[in-house]
């Protein structure tokens, strides 16, 4: 069973009186800020927005809310709590809803956690693991819901199953990201997952090993080798170097990037990705505009024309040449097991 959701047409101290020498408690009338379920997608929505406007992964506010859709995975937590697949807490959705709003722009684990935290603490998932789902929100406790098996299947409410994520130690095998395959396992947040040398085979490996993240200066392999806020030499110097701030120095020169903020690219000093009609700075641009022969060209919007060269602007779909907003979101209350594997 399905219930449609037409999406928005535009894109989350006591006090105490001291009285005559005696001190009386006096109650605290402060409220937490919240945010109803009715108003989450919306407030989600812009608040998403704001961040995306403000760290250059859309142009301005009315754009964004016209190229972005509500998160598949909130509307469908949102209509479990109308089922008791999902509890809501009001006060965290405030809390999360301003901390995407407020969120730095800078590429670290970090600012991604930080966000990953808030969200996880709106939804109380009440589904066990190894119980049938469709998505995150519902599992309980820091389970996803893994829907592996629905790929390809073409069955909109495929039923996934609650999986409980793994945190993996230094010396742990972690398995490595693959195509259509959801990763359950991961090394915690002062580990990265290195990839074994390659065998020759020309296959790509699908395990590897949690290897401890290390400090600036020291020899490393991969790109996310290195302690937070740091990043790894690949293809120069084979080491750690610390990124660069707004405005601060930085090398050119490093292949992997040298700005902390995800809207900044090095001329010598961090500064502003280059925007539509601007020469590419080492193949880099603005979010909102990719490098076609070393000019910034602009995604194309909601009602541009679109042909398969570039990617619409946000979610937005490439349909009869025409770059669309797909307005309709599908709750899943009854849904069809995946199909058994070939």
């Amino acid at each position: 069973m399905t219930y449609e959701i037409s999406r928005p047409g535009t894109w989350r101290l006591g006090v105490a009186l001291l009285l005559g020498g005696l001190l009386a408690p006096a109650c605290d009338t402060t409220e937490e800020p919240t945010v109803d379920t009715a108003d989450l997608r919306t407030e989600e929505l812009d608040a998403r927005c704001e961040y995306l406007v403000r760290c250059g992964f859309m142009p301005d506010r009315n754009t964004c809310m016209a190229s972005e859709l509500p998160d598949p995975g909130l509307v469908q937590a949102l209509g479990g709590t109308s089922f008791d697949r999902v509890g809501y807490d009001a006060e965290a959705a405030a809390a999360y809803v301003d901390t995407l709003r407020n969120l730095s722009c800078d590429d670290t684990v970090e600012n991604a956690r930080t966000l990953l935290d808030a969200h996880a603490a709106i939804f109380g998932g009440r589904i066990e693991a190894g119980g049938a789902c469709f998505a995150d929100e519902e599992c309980r406790g820091e389970a996803v819901c893994d829907r592996t098996a629905c790929q390809g299947s073409g069955q909109i409410c495929c039923t996934g199953q609650c999986v409980e994520i793994r945190y993996l130690s230094v010396g742990e095998a972690c398995p490595l990201a693959q195509q259509g395959t959801r990763i359950t396992s991961f090394c915690r947040d002062d580990a990265y997952c290195q990839a074994p040398p390659d065998d020759g085979s020309g296959n790509p490996p699908t395990q590897g090993t949690c290897h401890a993240r290390v400090d600036n200066g020291l020899p490393c392999e991969q790109r996310d080798a290195c302690l937070d806020g740091q990043r790894c030499n690949v293809g120069g110097s084979g080491n750690c170097y610390k990124l660069s701030a707004s405005g601060e120095m930085c090398n050119p020169d490093l292949s992997q990037g040298s700005c902390l903020s995800l809207n900044e690219v090095c001329t010598g000093t961090c500064v502003a990705a280059p925007g539509p009609g601007q020469a590419c700075v080492q193949g880099e641009c603005i979010g909102y505009a990719a490098c076609v022969d070393d000019v910034c060209v602009a995604y194309p919007r909601q009602g541009e024309a679109c042909d398969g060269g570039l990617p619409c602007l946000g979610n937005l779909d490439c349909r009869d040449g025409v770059c669309q907003a797909d307005l309709t979101s599908v709750v899943c209350v009854d849904g069809t097991p995946p199909p058994p594997p070939m």
